[in-house]
C-alpha cells in the first residue's frame, strides 16, 4: 500500500512539474573569428565573415550589419555601404559555425566600416552584439584625392588681419567634386561657399591672392575654419583649418 502510494505521488509531481516549461532567461553568444579588427579588406576578396554563435537551448536566426562609420569618414560617410543580413539557423542548432561571404561590388566606397552580429535563440533572447571595425578599399581606386590647401598663417586673427586661401587639390584618377567654406564652425556665419562647377585633369588650384579675407566690423567673435572638402568616384575626404577671430 505503501508503495503504490509512493508510485502515485511521483506520478502526480511528474504530471505537476515534469512537463511544466522551463523558462530561458540565458542570451544566446556571437563571437566574430573574422574580419579582424582593424582590417584590411579589398573588393577583389569580398568580406569573409567568420563567427560562432551559441545558446544552451538553440537558435533560430542571426542579423548581420554593415555600416559606414561617420566620424570616420569624412564627407564618403553617406556614400558607404550599408546593408542588413537576416538568415535562419538550420535545425534550431544549439552551436552554429558561421562561414558567409559577403559580396562586395566594385562600386562599393572606400572608407571605415563596422560589422555587428547578433542571434536569436527559440526563446527570443538576443544575443549581446559582437562589433568588429575595418576597411575597405576598392580594387580599382583605393586613394583618395589630396588636399594640400592652406588658410591663415596665425591662428587668431585680429580686426584688419586677412588672408588669401592657397595651394591645390588633386587625384590620381577622378576628382569629380570639390568646395572650399570660410565662415564659422558651427555654421552660423558663412563669408564664403564656392562649388567648382569645372574640375580639369583632376585638380583644383587656388591662386593665392586672388580672393582676399579681411577681418572687418561684419565679422562675428568666435571660431572660424577654412574647410575643403573633395571627391573622386570611390572616396571622399575633407580639411579644416581653424582659426579664432577676436577683438
Amino acid at each position: 500500500m505503501l508503495m503504490k502510494q509512493a508510485l502515485q505521488l511521483l506520478l502526480f509531481c511528474f504530471l505537476s512539474f515534469g512537463c511544466r516549461e522551463i523558462d530561458d532567461n540565458e542570451n544566446p553568444e556571437a563571437i566574430i573569428e573574422s574580419p579582424l579588427e582593424g582590417g584590411i579588406i579589398d573588393t577583389d576578396s569580398n568580406l569573409r565573415l567568420i563567427a560562432t554563435l551559441t545558446d544552451n537551448t538553440g537558435l533560430i536566426q542571426y542579423k548581420i550589419t554593415i555600416n559606414g562609420i561617420d566620424s570616420l569618414n569624412d564627407v564618403g560617410a553617406d556614400s558607404t555601404l550599408s546593408t542588413i543580413y537576416i538568415h535562419g539557423v538550420p535545425d534550431k542548432a544549439e552551436t552554429f559555425y558561421l562561414d558567409q561571404l559577403i559580396e562586395l561590388d566594385d562600386s562599393t566606397f572606400n572608407g571605415h566600416y563596422e560589422l555587428t552580429l547578433s542571434t536569436v535563440d527559440i526563446e527570443g533572447n538576443e544575443s549581446i552584439r559582437d562589433t568588429v571595425r575595418f576597411q575597405i578599399k576598392n580594387s580599382f581606386d583605393s586613394e583618395p584625392p589630396v588636399i594640400n590647401a592652406g588658410g591663415p598663417s596665425q591662428d587668431t586673427l585680429v580686426f584688419g588681419d586677412g588672408f588669401s586661401p592657397n595651394g591645390v587639390i588633386t587625384d590620381t584618377q577622378s576628382l569629380i567634386y570639390a568646395t572650399i567654406y570660410i565662415g564659422t564652425v558651427n555654421g552660423s556665419d558663412t563669408l564664403y561657399t564656392f562649388e567648382f562647377p569645372v574640375i580639369q585633369n583632376n585638380e583644383v588650384s587656388f591662386d593665392s591672392g586672388q580672393n582676399f579675407w579681411q577681418v572687418d566690423s561684419t565679422w562675428s567673435q568666435g571660431e572660424y575654419h577654412v574647410y575643403y572638402t573633395a571627391w573622386d568616384n570611390f572616396s571622399g575626404v575633407s580639411k579644416s583649418i581653424p582659426f579664432y577671430v577676436k577683438y
